[in-house]
């Protein structure tokens, strides 16, 4: 008998450039292009995935007309890949003109959603909090998610979303990460969710949170080194992950399609740790 398998490709932070800016941390080469060539790399793959993911920052700072142009990216290769991209947004992108341009649809306060497939649930989180950089899940998607793992048939339930849950490879991210990381942990622990995929930091890490894995996506725009935990330093780079879900398992493997040396910009970061939890409030 065949094992079931599904492919997904998670694609994060594009940071795409809106109309009259320049590209954020001063990029050498167009984010634009940078996303073509991951396109281009997926058409080349001998087994197309089954669907591909991208999880947020998708514009940066954009207006209405900039998801407009981004919805025609993801059509376009939607349909010449044949597969579906599915979004979610990050604390970069801009509520009000994703519904406006991407969606056509009145802008609501948060945008999330679950498909099934035959081997999985996936529910795909907003994890922005107005504008601000920090991710928080407002108590409505907690409940929500709740619900829909507790009437879920399936072996298996995966997340997707931006800011990442708090874990050993990221503790100096702390101060930008998810901020109610426990609260979402608490909550899918002992369920069948097996892995919550996100991006937001700028490099790769995989960690295992109440046995469920915990993996992040390095940026198709821009890769940050946080070696100095005080003094990130950015590079121009691309980089794109493969998910690959075999019965009840789990693999991910992480593609490198450009990588400069050169440093093109530097974030001092004074407190690592988490913020204040009032402003959530």
């Amino acid at each position: 008998m065949k094992t079931k398998e599904l492919k997904i490709v998670q694609i994060t932070d594009t940071h795409l450039t809106p109309r009259g800016a320049k590209p954020a941390n001063h990029q050498r080469v167009d984010p634009y292009i940078k996303l073509q060539n991951i396109f281009q790399d997926i058409e080349l793959m001998p087994d197309r995935p089954d669907m591909a993911v991208i999880s947020g920052d998708l514009v940066h700072e954009g207006v209405t007309f900039d998801y407009q142009k981004l919805k025609d990216i993801v059509d376009y290769q939607s349909e010449r890949l044949h597969i579906p991209i599915y979004v979610v947004l990050g604390n970069h992108d801009r509520t009000r003109a994703f519904y406006e341009g991407y969606l056509e649809e009145d802008p609501q306060e948060k945008y999330y959603y679950s498909i099934a497939t035959g081997l999985c649930d996936i529910y795909f989180i907003d994890s922005t909090y107005g504008n601000i950089e920090q991710g928080y899940i407002d108590q409505a998607q907690l409940d929500w998610l709740k619900q829909s793992i507790s009437d879920s048939d399936k072996k298996m339930s995966l997340i997707f979303m931006h800011h990442p849950v708090d874990g050993p490879a990221i503790t100096h991210m702390r101060y930008s990460i998810l901020q109610n990381s426990q609260e979402l942990l608490d909550l899918v622990k002992g369920t069948n969710v097996r892995a919550i995929f996100s991006g937001h930091i700028h490099f790769p890490t995989e960690f295992n949170r109440e046995n469920i894995l915990c993996s992040t996506a390095d940026s198709s725009a821009y890769h940050i080194n946080c070696d100095n935990h005080h003094n990130h330093l950015v590079m121009d780079a691309t980089s794109y992950n493969i998910i690959t879900i075999e019965d009840d398992k789990v693999g991910v493997e992480t593609r490198l399609l450009l990588i400069h040396d050169e440093i093109i910009n530097q974030v001092p970061i004074e407190d690592t740790d988490f913020v204040d939890p009032d402003i959530f409030k």
